[in-house]
C-alpha cells in the first residue's frame, strides 16, 4: 500500500539555480512552475502537488 501522504522527493543536480515542476502526470498533472534556489536554501517544495526538489550532497 502506498503511503499518499508523504510528497515525493526528488534530487537534482548541485549546481542547479532552478527547478520546473509540472506534477509529472501528463495530462493530469499541473500548470508548469519555477522555483529557483537562493543561497540559504537547497530545497523547494512545489505550492501544487508538494513535491519536494532537493540538491545532492
Amino acid at each position: 500500500m502506498n503511503d499518499t501522504t508523504t510528497p515525493k522527493t526528488i534530487e537534482i543536480d548541485i549546481h542547479a539555480d532552478g527547478v520546473c515542476c509540472n506534477g509529472g502526470d501528463g495530462a493530469l498533472g499541473h500548470p508548469k512552475v519555477w522555483y529557483s534556489f537562493n543561497d540559504n536554501s537547497n530545497s523547494a517544495q512545489c505550492s501544487y502537488c508538494d513535491r519536494i526538489f532537493t540538491k545532492k550532497t
